[in-house]
């Protein structure tokens, strides 16, 4: 086998195979023993007729086709290991040269996008630091109880914060439509959940009580319901206001945080975890402004077929997601107010600028020699496993499959902090 490497525009490299005689000859005696196999012919087992008699019934073309799918994972094995080529998208493969002696097979192979990094170190890129203010521990303590809290049977009309528990039809134009009843419903009012002007109406109502809700569906809502009118026949059956408990040392415990016992304790508790989230949140967009300004900076090449795929494992992650919702995307369109075509505009721009991010780290990675080897994944295993109380060999085997992808994440987690740390 002989191969001739040639790098087009674009991230595209084109590889010409030019197979000998003898692989060729070889791959079509064994793809026709293959075929011969399947071949049932009246008064014979399958592939025990004479010779003669199953080469008339294998077709030269399928005979063909078996014989180079035969040479085809070796060659392509060649060109990532021999000659390093990395693929990131499936390869395009066409026949340019057939005969009984001679196969010639082109590949056209994506390959990563070109980076030519300029500045990426001592940027000057402002940023904030971590401020968490009293009035945020104040209001996470709230949440807290809040969190804690029970329902109680209430005497009396419900108020905006109480939950009602109703039956309801919903007509448009007098007809019912899918999706627009219920029974034993559960609403907390004020919440927002349902259809605008739906949960103030329920206000002042009690327990037994029977009545119509007017409401007018929004301008981005399903589109057979957008901006209709509707009558929701409603029956109340409950009226229940949530009792916050105290915030004493009993249910300081309760809660069960490790070395917190008391209100001073958990205040401190709290605001920690508030700091983390605000940290991860800061360093986050500061990431973004980063990637930025060093792509400003650079000249960056990205294949439009790596894009095209990114905007589809996207979609298909959207999908996926709205099907556990019980929603089709079609219907999820229909929410948002976009047209197909609006939605995958959407999605494009999130893909040139994350797939773009990934190639400036995958960049910046190579040319400061940050490489993950065995020891920092033990590490990493080790850290796992004592965060969800495993043994190492159980993170280890858990993790086996997707033990590259696991790699190149921690990888980029290094490589972003290369670039606080030289850009702070």
């Amino acid at each position: 086998m002989e191969r001739k490497l040639t790098k087009l525009e674009h991230c595209k490299t084109e590889v010409f195979v030019n197979f000998t005689s003898e692989e060729w000859k070889e791959a079509q005696k064994k793809a026709y023993a293959k075929l011969a196999k399947e071949v049932k012919i009246d008064g014979f087992r399958k592939g025990k007729a004479p010779e003669n008699l199953i080469k008339k019934q294998i077709d030269e073309h399928k005979l063909m086709d078996e014989a180079i799918n035969l040479l085809l994972p070796d060659a392509y094995k060649a060109i990532i290991e021999e000659d390093k080529v990395v693929p990131y998208a499936r390869p395009e493969i066409s026949v340019t040269k057939l005969s009984d002696t001679d196969l010639e097979v082109k590949f056209e192979i994506t390959t990563a996008p070109e980076v030519k990094l300029g500045q990426y170190k001592d940027l000057n890129i402002g940023h904030q630091n971590v401020d968490v203010k009293e009035e945020e521990v104040d209001l996470a303590i709230e949440k807290l109880k809040e969190g804690n809290a029970t329902l109680v049977l209430k005497e009396g009309a419900a108020a905006l914060g109480n939950t009602v528990i109703i039956d309801f039809d919903g007509y448009v134009e007098g007809k019912a439509f899918e999706g627009g009843n219920a029974k034993n419903y559960e609403l907390e009012l004020g919440s927002g959940m349902f259809v605008p002007g739906f949960e103030e109406q329920c206000v002042g109502h009690k327990a037994g009580d029977a009545f119509d809700v007017e409401v007018t569906f929004p301008e981005k809502y399903v589109e057979h319901l957008a901006n209709k009118k509707a009558t929701f026949k409603t029956v109340l059956h409950e009226v229940k206001e949530k009792k916050v408990p105290e915030l004493d040392e009993n249910l300081i415990k309760e809660l069960g945080l490790t070395g917190v016992n008391t209100l001073e304790e958990l205040r401190k508790n709290k605001r920690a975890e508030l700091e983390e989230q605000q940290r991860k949140t800061l360093k986050k967009a500061y990431l973004d402004k980063l990637l930025d300004e060093i792509a400003k900076n650079s000249t960056i090449e990205i294949p439009d077929t790596i894009i095209e795929s990114d905007v589809e494992a996207r979609r298909r992650d959207t999908e996926n997601q709205m099907a556990q919702s019980g929603f089709s995307i079609e219907q999820y369109l229909e929410i948002i107010g976009q047209s197909e075509e609006e939605f995958l505009k959407t999605l494009r721009k999130e893909s040139e600028v994350g797939v773009r991010n990934v190639a400036i780290i995958e960049e910046i990675a190579a040319l400061e020699d940050i490489v993950i080897g065995e020891a920092e994944l033990e590490l990493e295993y080790a850290k796992i496993a004592d965060m969800y109380k495993m043994k190492i060999s159980e993170v280890k085997k858990a993790l086996e499959p997707q033990k590259e992808q696991f790699r190149t994440q921690i990888r980029f987690g290094q490589t972003e902090d290369f670039l606080f740390k030289f850009n702070n």
